[in-house]
């Protein structure tokens, strides 16, 4: 049924898709959300003169936390009708009823509004109309860019020491979470400075609700490690390691006399999948050390 409700909300809710939300939509994924960071972040550097801060914006239990009466809602804003008459004011109350049965004893029915099984309903176009921010930012120098309920990255270019847009646009963004239920994790919440400047400045933190945003060098965004140099040395070094556990597993069942075909599948599915993650983000700038590593180890 969620299926079914999906296919049918699809064409009402595409018009109202933002444009820097890269997942549930067709033909765009992680790839495409990786790549569009790297392009805007690289641009401005090749202009001189600059750093890009990225804020990694985590949630804690995004689809848990997602208001169904907020939801329809929004949905009713944005002129989605399931019933000829408008908008089916019984559709928040879709639940999957629950109960525990041990032997012959049976617990009560219990029916929860925010319950993980509602994973699909509440990813109606990824909850865009909760997740989609309604204030402005300047496409050239900030921008919020969506994935799923997790993180979110939001990207700004910094000339001259002039962040105020900046830090006003984190700020819209918290109280705009505030305003629709969404829970920011600012434990989990990290920041990645690059600059190539020399000297390089030491810019002032981001602070979320009284907790200071914690500035790393690396950061694993989408499974892709990320760093404050631009390069993929440290994603290189996480995807050596985790080749090197999975072919020793590929080397096991090689002693157990295992036929060629299985060991390929194996490979292919377990090995390959991994060593190849996201592939064309990197594959065509890794550091001759980095790939001469790379291909030593595996």
């Amino acid at each position: 049924m969620e299926r079914l409700l999906l296919r049918h909300l699809r064409p009402q809710t595409h018009h109202s898709l933002d444009p820097l939300q890269f997942v549930y939509r067709e033909k765009t994924g992680v790839e495409d959300a990786i790549i569009f960071l790297l392009h805007r972040s690289l641009s401005h550097l090749d202009r001189g003169s600059g750093a890009v801060r990225i804020t990694f914006l985590d949630f804690s239990s995004a689809f848990s936390t997602i208001q169904p009466l907020l939801l329809r809602d929004k949905l009713t804003e944005m002129g989605v009708g399931i019933t000829p008459g408008g908008m089916d004011h019984r559709l928040h109350d879709w639940q999957n009823p629950q109960y525990v049965r041990l032997g012959d004893c049976r617990s009560d029915t219990v029916a929860s509004s925010t319950d993980e099984h509602r994973r699909e309903l509440c990813s109606l176009r990824s909850c865009s109309p909760c997740t989609r921010p309604t204030f402005s930012t300047n496409q050239s120098f900030c921008h919020v860019q969506k994935f799923a309920g997790t993180t979110q990255p939001s990207w700004a270019s910094i000339r001259s020491g002039q962040e105020d847009e900046y830090r006003e646009l984190i700020k819209d963004f918290v109280t705009w979470c505030d305003s629709n239920h969404l829970l920011l994790n600012t434990t989990k919440t990290r920041e990645m400075v690059v600059d190539f400047r020399r000297p390089r400045p030491h810019p002032e933190p981001v602070i979320i609700k009284g907790d200071c945003v914690e500035v790393v060098h690396t950061y694993k965004y989408l499974g892709v490690q990320l760093d404050d140099k631009l390069d993929w040395t440290a994603n290189t070094d996480a995807l050596c390691r985790k080749g090197q556990s999975r072919l020793y597993f590929l080397r096991r069942l090689a002693s157990f006399n295992i036929c060629k075909k299985l060991l390929q599948i194996f490979y292919q599915s377990v090995v390959a999948s991994a060593l190849l993650y996201a592939v064309v983000c990197w594959g065509g700038s890794l550091k001759k050390k980095d790939a001469a590593c790379a291909w030593t180890n595996w």
